[in-house]
């Protein structure tokens, strides 16, 4: 009887532990044990198949550590998606590069997919990958060797190692996006001897994806004078609905944008936020060949007015809009405001009642297509 009590009582724990929105993990992959972190938003349906985000560290880092600065947990909560904070052998990705991890990394991240789509359920059309620094690095690898798993990628201040550009052979087109500071001084905006220049990294891609040469290049507004700007940079339309993006930092270090705690080197940007920019960007695409929803890249991109914003709200001029889902978030990814509008030639009034001074991201999507923009409450 108590050996059957104590079977009942680790099931229940078992699944208590799968019930939490998050919980640490491990399995054994090629005789090494491989820990990570879940997080799945407690109020998903049990049994619904979510988007996964693998969410990769950078080097002498950890996943709790990438949970913490990325923040993203608080935007899976908002979009109902799954994310993975796995770690890498010896706090390293396996990249090709000296010093890197010789762990089959690509071979335990597709494993990772598959168990938690076992353990949890995991829409495997919408897998997306995204990392800092090495952890970039490692994204770009699963990009060439496992586009066939991998929906859409994105990198923070990681390029594409010789290794990996030299043998990348993807199946299919991918979407790409990457930000990185002109003043990176660990992973260099114009390379080294072990990795590719940003550009030559993003001219791979426009070349693979079949985008067109030019891009459509947009200065973000400097929200918040930190001795940095945003100049963004799509290349689209290009084969099967992908789209190349950059969004050069300029004056922007080792960082990771939008994090206003302490990790990484140099300036750190809070006109954007690196999370909600790769989770805006990557969820629009699908391994069906389809976008989820297509974000507006063309030249009459909503804006934002006034911006600060002051008095009794703002306006937002969207050409295109006649009516929307308009979802405002904090800096921090609290969801400060979500309704429908009907815009009044083209341009939709928000009050900014219950919305305290402070930098804000929003979220214009009609259905058919989204934006997203950034701004500032003043007071």
């Amino acid at each position: 009887m108590k050996n059957y009590l104590r079977f009942f009582a680790a099931i229940l724990l078992l699944f208590a532990q799968k019930l939490n929105a998050q919980t640490a993990h491990n399995f054994q992959h090629n005789g090494i044990n491989r820990t990570f972190t879940v997080f799945r938003p407690a109020a998903a349906p049990t049994g619904a198949k979510l988007p996964l985000l693998l969410s990769l560290h950078g080097f002498t880092q950890t996943g709790p550590q990438m949970m913490n600065y990325s923040q993203f947990n608080n935007l899976a909560t908002q979009h109902n998606f799954m994310v993975a904070y796995p770690n890498g052998i010896n706090t390293s990705w396996n990249v090709g590069q000296s010093g890197s991890s010789g762990a089959d990394d690509v071979g335990f991240l597709l494993a990772l997919i598959d168990t938690l789509d076992q353990w949890y359920g995991v829409n495997q059309q919408r897998v997306y990958a995204c990392g800092f620094s090495n952890g970039g690095f490692m994204s770009y690898r699963l990009a060439c060797e496992a586009s066939g798993r991998i929906a859409a990628i994105a990198s923070v201040a990681g390029t594409m190692t010789v290794s990996t550009f030299n043998s990348c052979a993807p199946q299919r087109p991918v979407p790409v996006l990457h930000i990185h500071g002109t003043n990176d001084l660990l992973v260099g905006y114009n390379g080294s001897s072990g990795f590719k220049t940003v550009m030559e990294g993003m001219a791979y891609w426009i070349s693979f994806n079949q985008c067109p040469a030019e891009p459509e290049v947009i200065d973000l507004p400097d929200l918040v004078q930190e001795g940095s700007t945003v100049q963004q940079m799509s290349w689209a339309p290009c084969a099967q609905g992908t789209l190349v993006r950059h969004q050069k930092v300029i004056n922007g270090g080792h960082t990771w944008p939008g994090f206003n705690g302490i990790m990484g080197i140099g300036n750190v940007n809070m006109d954007i936020s690196a999370s909600a920019e790769i989770w805006t960007f990557l969820s629009q695409f699908s391994l069906d060949g389809g976008t989820v929803g297509v974000i507006n890249t063309n030249s009459s991109r909503p804006r934002i007015f006034p911006n600060p914003a002051s008095g009794e709200g703002f306006r937002i001029e969207a050409p295109g809009f006649t009516n929307a889902n308009i979802l405002i978030s904090s800096a921090d990814g609290r969801i400060c405001y979500s309704g429908r509008h009907k815009a009044v030639d083209e341009i939709f009034s928000i009050s900014k009642e219950g919305i305290s001074p402070g930098l804000y991201h929003l979220v214009l999507d009609d259905g058919r297509k989204r934006s997203a923009l950034t701004f500032i409450v003043g007071p």
